[in-house]
């Protein structure tokens, strides 16, 4: 077996390692034409305070965070990136209320959560 073949056997075997661990997943969301800008939706699990929705794309962040819950607690996105730590949108107030965020972070998104302050 030459060395080729071997790295392809080894690469694939690796992969599928990996991946029946859950450690290896597909890029979601994103752009097929080269340069074109690489989005990923953000889409935390909801809680009794609130839901957001949104999307990252090269740093570009954008979304809603709705307050669904006359609590007195404003639920707010926090979104994580592989650089610098996170970035947290504005909070909503108020049961029924909704708030647009945008803004910019560099590093990769890796995820997002819910969060809540008393307000």
């Amino acid at each position: 077996m030459n060395k080729s073949i071997r790295f392809r056997t080894f690469a694939i075997a690796t992969v599928i390692a990996f991946s029946s661990l859950g450690l290896v997943s597909a890029p979601a969301a994103q752009a097929s034409t080269p340069g074109a800008s690489t989005c990923r939706v953000i889409d935390p699990r909801a809680t009794a305070e609130g839901y957001g929705d949104g999307r990252v794309c090269d740093g570009n962040i954008t979304g809603t965070v709705h307050d669904t819950r006359a609590d007195g607690r404003c639920p707010y996105v926090r979104i994580f990136f592989t650089v610098g730590g996170w970035w947290d949108s504005p909070w909503a107030g108020g049961k029924g209320k909704a708030v647009n965020f945008a803004g910019y972070h560099p590093g990769e998104y890796t995820g997002a959560e819910m969060r809540y302050i008393s307000c």
